[in-house]
């Protein structure tokens, strides 16, 4: 199973919400949109304050805000997102707070599966009590959540999004080839802390900092995969940041936190992209 991209330039799940950024960006720069990861009950998210902005990262904490995946897929048969699926690919990303949600939510999403290209996993928010970083512990729990949701999603190109804490991205792989998925992203936001004038923020960890992080994850993965679908996240701000996780393995790179500060930034890195002069 092979998922070919028109371009590597993929829109990173978070950031770019339920598709509210295509307003932004040419169709054509785009090789896929990952919504907002979708969890099995309906989520209100973190309380404010949820993100704050320092000079080289961004802290959030927002905690997984979704409709839940019954209301995602009434939405999605009635035509609320018709308006994305028709500019552009577009990846769904799920989630869970137990082994049970995870898999329960691949067969509610059984309905609505053919509508995407990919299915990407989270595996990997650091920013809710359960699931995520707490899955990623029990390396049996997770391979049979992984083989579970593969007989479930039998015939879907299936991407699993790890981060560098609770499991080694090495281990991580032969977990994705194991339990017969097709790819993985690396990476996710790492735990941070922040001092307020009220306090402390605590959450995930994003921005340019993260970029020799995810660069060394997908050189150690594709040292060990030659043929692995990698789809490198963290730090990409410029077309010389999505080159340079190309060179090192990657096959497509995410860009998220950019958005915030430049809604267009996705045009301008493909016009950079495709300048042979730089």
């Amino acid at each position: 199973m092979v998922l070919n991209l028109r371009s590597p330039l993929v829109v990173a799940s978070g950031p770019g919400g339920m598709g509210e950024y295509m307003e932004f960006i040419d169709p054509k720069a785009l090789g896929a949109y990952i919504l907002k990861t979708i969890t099995l009950h309906h989520k209100e998210g973190a309380t404010p304050p949820r993100i704050r902005a320092g000079k080289d990262f961004v802290i959030n904490r927002i905690g997984l805000e979704n409709p839940g995946i019954d209301t995602f897929v009434e939405d999605t048969v009635a035509g609320k997102y018709d308006h994305l699926f028709d500019r552009v690919p577009v990846i769904l990303s799920l989630g869970g707070d137990s082994p049970d949600e995870y898999k329960e939510i691949a067969r509610r999403a059984l309905p609505i599966i053919d509508r995407f290209i990919a299915v990407e996993y989270n595996f990997s928010c650091p920013n809710v009590e359960a699931g995520g970083l707490a899955i990623v512990s029990d390396r049996m729990v997770l391979k049979d959540i992984m083989v579970s949701i593969r007989d479930i999603l039998k015939d879907t190109f299936l991407i699993a999004k790890f981060g560098i804490e609770g499991i080694f991205v090495e281990q991580a792989s032969e977990m994705v080839k194991d339990t017969g998925w097709n790819g993985i992203t690396l990476i996710n936001t790492i735990r941070g802390i922040v001092k307020t004038h009220d306090g402390y923020l605590r959450g995930g960890i994003s921005g340019a900092v993260l970029k020799p992080i995810g660069m060394r994850a997908v050189y150690e993965v594709r040292q060990r995969h030659g043929d692995m679908f990698i789809m490198a996240s963290g730090g990409v701000y410029a077309p010389g940041d999505v080159k340079d996780y190309l060179e090192v393995g990657a096959n497509a790179v995410q860009i998220g936190s950019a958005l915030f500060k430049n809604p267009s930034i996705i045009g301008d890195i493909h016009e950079g992209l495709s300048d042979k002069s730089s």
